[in-house]
């Protein structure tokens, strides 16, 4: 009898198993659109799904997907499978996010490994539960999936924002820097240099409005930034 994760893969049409990767993948890039934008006290309706993100988040999908089969079907991963990448999939997310920020993440060091921790206990529930027979299981394995895509989804994007150091800021005599971009439109708020902080009132400036020509930006190392009460 084949078990859960090879009758999805050998019975589902391809159609159905791209469109539901691709739908996490928006789904996934909209959560840490919006863990990033939370930092920032920006509301959700300006939440985006940028392509990078979508490529990303499905590439890690797949992978999670690919390595949860061959711990099935690959005597030697039987037994250490889920332990190995329990381990690795988090760490290599972890590397992923690092590399964004340059490897400095703001915050005590303990409260992040504590979160890869559980990050890990979790993915090995996921691969533990995927690999059993009964229905009821792989329910419980896609429900584990989906909750681990929402909780690294939002904490990537809100570590992100946190950990963040170099920004565009206006040479002008009040200083403005860009903490995001919607649509055509940069997202800037008042930068107090001295505290790194910013203000919570948001400017939306057009890429082709007046104003944006007569504003020059320069990448300053001027994170992480905080946000006034």
């Amino acid at each position: 009898m084949r078990i859960p994760i090879r009758k999805i893969i050998y019975r589902a049409p391809e159609g159905i198993l791209l469109a539901g990767i691709t739908g996490l993948g928006y789904f996934s890039s909209y959560l840490s659109d919006l863990g990033y934008k939370l930092h920032f006290q920006i509301p959700s309706m300006f939440v985006e799904v940028h392509t990078n993100s979508v490529i990303l988040s499905a590439c890690i999908i797949i992978l999670t997907l690919l390595i949860a089969y061959l711990s099935e079907v690959i005597n030697g991963l039987n037994r250490y499978g889920r332990i190995l990448f329990s381990l690795l999939i988090p760490a290599s997310i972890a590397v992923i996010i690092g590399m964004k920020v340059g490897f400095r993440i703001e915050g005590d060091l303990w409260k992040w490994i504590l979160l890869y921790l559980l990050h890990c206990v979790v993915f090995y529930l996921f691969f533990y539960s995927a690999e059993k027979r009964h229905p009821a299981m792989l329910i419980t394995s896609v429900s584990i999936l989906i909750a681990l895509i929402i909780s690294i989804a939002t904490w990537s994007g809100f570590i992100i924002a946190k950990s963040q150091n170099y920004f565009l800021v206006s040479e002008t005599p009040s200083p403005m820097v860009v903490v995001d971009v919607y649509d055509d439109s940069l997202i800037v708020a008042p930068l107090d240099m001295e505290k790194n902080r910013i203000e919570p009132e948001y400017r939306f400036i057009h890429l082709e409005s007046d104003i944006n020509e007569k504003m020059k930006f320069k990448m300053r190392d001027v994170g992480p930034l905080t946000v006034a009460d």
